[in-house]
């Protein structure tokens, strides 16, 4: 899997090098360096605001209880994009703007935990079968708010 991303961001690189020789011929080298700066200035944006939100949302999930519906693949993408904008080019920049979009990535993420679930041969079974198998009572939903708590003592074992 390392070897394959490795080879992914070197053909990348190759498919960049290249493509910046040819603008820079069309368009001239200064203007090629100012499209260069100015998709990074834009993108180095989008990747701060996007990894706050991604981070805020995480930690609003844990704080409420819930699992965080988008927190850690959501994460991995925006870290992509912002590995993606470091490297010099044009490709590697507009695949990174494009990770940075929310509708984009929560669409490849989704994407990703399906595959990587049905790689993994694993269900992602609902609440009643989660409470079945730990052996509870299944909640029944109403119109309250009420939640059922279970209450533990732990014991410590003799070290």
């Amino acid at each position: 899997m390392l070897l394959r991303v490795l080879s992914s961001l070197l053909v990348l690189q190759l498919l960049d090098l290249g493509l910046l020789v040819v603008s820079s011929r069309s368009i001239g080298f200064w203007t090629t360096l100012g499209v260069l700066l100015a998709v990074g200035l834009v993108g180095g944006g989008l990747a701060r605001r996007e990894s706050g939100r991604v981070w805020r949302s995480f930690q609003g999930a844990l704080a409420e209880g819930r699992a965080p519906e988008h927190g850690i693949v959501d994460g991995a993408l925006v870290l992509l994009g912002g590995v993606l904008l470091l490297l010099p080019g044009v490709l590697s920049d507009v695949f990174a703007l494009i990770l940075l979009l929310p509708p984009v990535r929560r669409a490849l993420a989704g994407r990703l935990r399906a595959r990587w679930l049905r790689d993994l041969g694993a269900t992602v079974p609902s609440a009643a079968g989660r409470a079945r198998a730990l052996g509870g009572q299944v909640p029944r939903r109403s119109g309250s708010a009420s939640a059922t708590v279970i209450d533990t003592t732990g014991v410590e074992s003799p070290e």
